[in-house]
Order: structure tokens, then sequence, then C-alpha cells
């Protein structure tokens, strides 16, 4: 074959390092080997150095002002300068994802080469609910004067199965345990909308408890008071993996969706500074919170009723037709499996009740549970509304306790937090009860001062607004107080005696 012996040796190694196969025993390609260059290694490191320096950076510099930054470079070191076709191929070699991430960021790398093994099949109605927060794509303005104050935070449940909308919670407070609970305590609930301006009601027939729930990896998803109630029932609790966006692409695209809708919206900031143009959406704002969210609920209903591509029908006519009435469990209670989703706190029952942020709370039942046990007991409360509590007992009973001074006006948990905080700056130490709620009234007073002067101050307001109840104003013409009868100094009143002249003295 006219072949030397060392040739020969060579090609019984590739046999023998290949398994006997004859495909090692092709001749090899003609040339460079594939992967190694005929520059220069100096210029092949200026290549490196230049694209990992200009190129792989957020700035995202233009191809060819890169090939010129390294043709100068060379020709001011004397080498031969490459083409721009040898640094493209150079470019080319390189791990595109790695490009991609380094260029427009990891989320856009994920979203193009990340895996997708698969779908989501889900067979029956509430089996997974998806839940996530966004903020709208509109400003709104106060309920009393109609100033624009900010984008309001939406909280949306989808269940994945007939895509319907079972729960939404709308307010200007960024995401938190409160705005899950709220959305949950409004995904369990038979719903009516009614039209303004009419007195027709459309219903909202969705109402359940998931049996498990698809969460992103925030703070207030990861909470105790979140997972130990979703423990409690019987919920499964499933977290995004970090990066991974598409495993929530049902509620994503729901937000999509009705972001869309928002964009019709006097005050709208549309999806990109392009599509907004010279448009203010401040001052073109007109709705309030309570309209906004009014229009929400239409807006779902008419989505409810829009038949929808991946179902072949509308997500109601799903929801009816795979038997969503009766696929999960019911709430009868719904303010207990609300309050269940409420922050708390861990506290001690003693003789005068339970004390919770310097404020003493009682309920009559707590008098026969006093020195039963040393272990703290579980105290629940709405933010919105510190005027009563719900503590969790050794039998799991929940007591609803309210302030142990009645006299007291309902306040916030932030309206707390700013009056702590002032006395300690101002006074150091714990605040006294009595303290506590006249730095409140005084901070009141001061942001009704304000209210036509700042714009945080009407957001305050509008906070305000939405409580379950609006504080009562103490009416001390109607409060009746203790009086010392043997105090001599007392004010005396002229008494009318009436004469009956038909009796004999």
């Amino acid at each position: 074959m006219g072949l030397s012996k060392s040739y020969t040796w060579k090609l019984y190694r590739r046999l023998k390092e290949n398994d006997a196969r004859s495909v090692a025993l092709q001749p090899g390609r003609r040339g460079p080997k594939p992967g190694k260059g005929r520059l220069a290694p100096d210029v092949e490191r200026i290549i490196s150095t230049t694209l990992s320096r200009y190129y792989l950076v957020r700035e995202r510099s233009s191809f060819l002002r890169i090939w010129r930054e390294i043709r100068s470079e060379c020709d001011a070191k004397g080498f031969q300068p490459p083409t721009r076709r040898t640094v493209k191929r150079r470019l080319d070699a390189m791990d595109q994802r790695k490009v991609i991430s380094k260029r427009h960021g990891a989320d856009v790398a994920g979203q193009l080469f990340a895996a997708r093994p698969g779908k989501l099949d889900v067979p029956d109605p509430l089996d997974v609910v998806q839940i996530d927060h966004t903020k709208a794509d509109v400003f709104l303005v106060d309920h009393i004067d109609r100033q624009p104050l900010a984008r309001p935070n939406l909280t949306m449940a989808i269940d994945v199965t007939t895509r319907v909308v079972l729960g939404v919670y709308v307010s200007f407070d960024a995401p938190s345990v409160l705005s899950v609970a709220l959305c949950l305590d409004h995904c369990v609930r038979r719903k009516t909308v009614h039209v303004p301006g009419t007195l027709e009601e459309l219903t909202w027939p969705t109402a359940g408890i998931p049996k498990a729930v698809h969460v992103d990896n925030a703070q207030e998803f990861r909470s105790r008071a979140f997972k130990s109630a979703c423990e409690d029932w019987g919920i499964d609790v499933s977290y995004r993996p970090k990066g991974g966006k598409h495993y929530g692409g049902h509620i994503e695209r729901l937000i999509g969706t009705t972001m869309g809708s928002v964009h019709v919206l006097p005050g709208t900031t549309h999806s990109s500074p392009k599509d907004k143009g010279d448009y203010n959406s401040e001052q073109n704002a007109t709705l309030t919170l309570a309209e906004f969210e009014d229009w929400l609920h239409l807006e779902i209903c008419r989505y409810h009723n829009t038949p929808h591509r991946a179902l072949g029908r509308t997500p109601l006519a799903a929801w009816s037709d795979l038997g969503g009435d009766t696929a999960g469990r019911q709430v009868v209670d719904v303010d207990a499996f609300r309050s269940s989703f409420m922050p708390f706190e861990w506290r001690k029952l003693g003789r005068t009740g339970i004390t919770l942020f310097e404020v003493r709370y009682w309920n009559d039942a707590f008098a026969s549970l006093i020195g039963r046990g040393k272990e703290k007991a579980q105290v629940r409360f709405d933010p919105r509304n510190l005027s009563k509590i719900w503590v969790q007992v050794d039998d799991g009973r929940m007591i609803e306790a309210r302030y142990r001074n009645l006299s007291h006006p309902e306040i916030s948990l932030w309206e707390s937090r700013r009056a702590r905080k002032e006395w300690k700056e101002k006074h150091g130490g714990r605040i006294h009860e009595k303290a506590l709620f006249d730095m409140v009234d005084a901070q009141r007073r001061l942001a009704e001062a304000a209210r036509q002067k700042t714009k945080a101050a009407r957001l305050g307001k509008e906070r305000d607004a939405r409580l379950s109840k609006a504080p009562k104003q103490r009416d001390p013409s109607r409060e009746m107080f203790a009086i010392d009868t043997g105090n001599p100094d007392l004010p005396t009143y002229p008494i009318d005696e009436f004469h009956d002249p038909k009796r004999k003295n």
C-alpha cells in the first residue's frame, strides 16, 4: 500500500482507540485544523481582549466600531491587522448564550436559550393557581381633589386549567403579605360585579380553595404567615426557579393582557417611551383607585366571556364544563380564611390581656385561659386596622380581641410605626399607650393640614380611605365621664322647679 511503518502504527492506534471502527481510518482534512488560527498570538490576544472589554458589555457597541478599534491597536503596535471577516469568525465561535447574557442580560439569554422540556398539564380546575404582582401602567388620582397620585399595584391569581381569574387585589401599597392575603380572600368568595350607572350585576362565579399555588421567590411568599396558612388549609406551595420566568407563563400572559387593556385608559403610561411619545400620564389621569378597581372587575368579566385560543372556548365555559364549582373545597368561614393569612406575632397572654405594638387587647374569654400555659400565643392582625386582633389558643380556636380601652380610634400599622419611631427619636425608650394614640391623632391633624400641599400626604389619605371602616371621630359631648360630686369647686346650674297648681303644699 506504500505506507510507512510509523503511519501504519498510527492507523493501528486509531483503530484501537475507536473500538476497531473503520471510520477511524478515514483520511483527515488537509490544512489547518478547525479552531486553529493563522494569526500571530499577539493579534489573537488583542482581538480577545477588545471583544471582552468593549463588545461583551451592556453598553452594546456596534461590531464595526469594535473592528476599527482592533485595527487601530494592531497598527499602533506594528502588527498586521485582521480583516473584518476574521474578527467576525472569532465572535461567532464564542458561546452565544454568554454573548447575549453579557450584552442583553441573563433574563434575555434565558428566554432565548433555556430548555423548555414541556408545558404545564393540569387536568382539573383549582389544581394549580398562579399568583403574581405587577404595577399597573396607569396613573390614578385621589378621591377628594382628583389630583394625580401614583400607579397602583395589582395582585392577581389565575387558575391554570380554565384560565379564569380567581381573585385580584388593587392597592397603592407595595406588594406584601397583606396583598396576598386579600387576593386569596377574593379567590374563595363568590363575587358579583355592579355595572356603574345601572342596576345590572354581572356574575363572577368562580371560587374555591386552590390545591396548589405557584409563586415566585418574593419575600411575601416566603413569609411565615403565608407558608403556615397554606399548610393549615392544605395548599401546596411551589416556588418558581430563580430566573425561570417561563414557569409562571400563565400569570405573566394574563398580566400582559390586562396591561394591554389598561393602555386605553386616561393616564396610561403605555408599554414603552416610544409608544408614550409626548403624552403626559399624570396630567391626563382621571380615575380614582375605586373607579379603577370597578373598571378592572368589568374587564375581567369581559375576559371571562371571550373565547380563549388555547382553550377553544371561553374561560367561564371551561370552568363550567370541567366542574369548577365542585372541583375544589369551598370556604364556609371566609373571615377565618382571610385572618389565617394575616401576618402574626407571638405574645404572652397575661392578666391584663395581650399587648401588641404597645396597645393592650382584651376578650372576656381570656379570663379562663390565664396561667394555663407558659407558651406564647400566636396573634394575627390586619395591618390596615389594629383595633382588633385574632389570638390562637391551644385548642386551635381563634379568639377575636379588641382594644382594652374601647374609646381609642382605629389606627393602621403604618401610623403606629410612625408614631413609635417619632417617640423614640424624641424621648427614647418605649411609648405608653395613651401617648401612642395622642401622637397618631397629632400626626393625622398635620397630615390633614398638608393634604393640599404634598402628594405623599394625599397618598396617605387614600390609604386611610381603604380601611375596612373609616376611623370614628371622637365626640366628647357624647362621652360619659366620672364626676366627683364631693368637689365644691364644680360649677352649679339653676334648677327649674315645676309647681302643680292643683297640688296643695
